[in-house]
């Protein structure tokens, strides 16, 4: 399962404003460097009936398939400057 850390609940929090719904992840093509899928993060409205939901602290993450297969045991973090946000995932414990 994905970890959510406490300053990427707060990015995802600050991403969704007073929107409702969640941030949905999902994956396109493999990298052309020979990692992992290329992520892809939107705010939506509702998880598609497939999707894994993960709480982040208040915060709905909404996972497709194929996303929660790429990141399961891994940490969703996330750096913040001035209105930028820039999320990162590495190798959980």
């Amino acid at each position: 399962m994905l970890t959510i850390t406490p300053d990427a609940a707060d990015a995802l929090r600050a991403v969704l404003g007073a929107k409702e719904g969640g941030v949905r992840i999902s994956t396109g093509e493999r990298s052309l460097n020979g990692g992992g899928p290329n992520l892809t993060l939107e705010v939506v409205p509702e998880p598609e009936p497939d999707d894994e939901v993960v709480d982040a602290e208040g915060a709905q993450v909404y996972l497709d398939p194929a996303a929660v297969d790429a990141l399961d045991g891994k940490v969703l973090d996330a750096d913040r400057e001035a209105d930028a946000v820039r999320f990162s995932v590495f190798e959980g414990d």
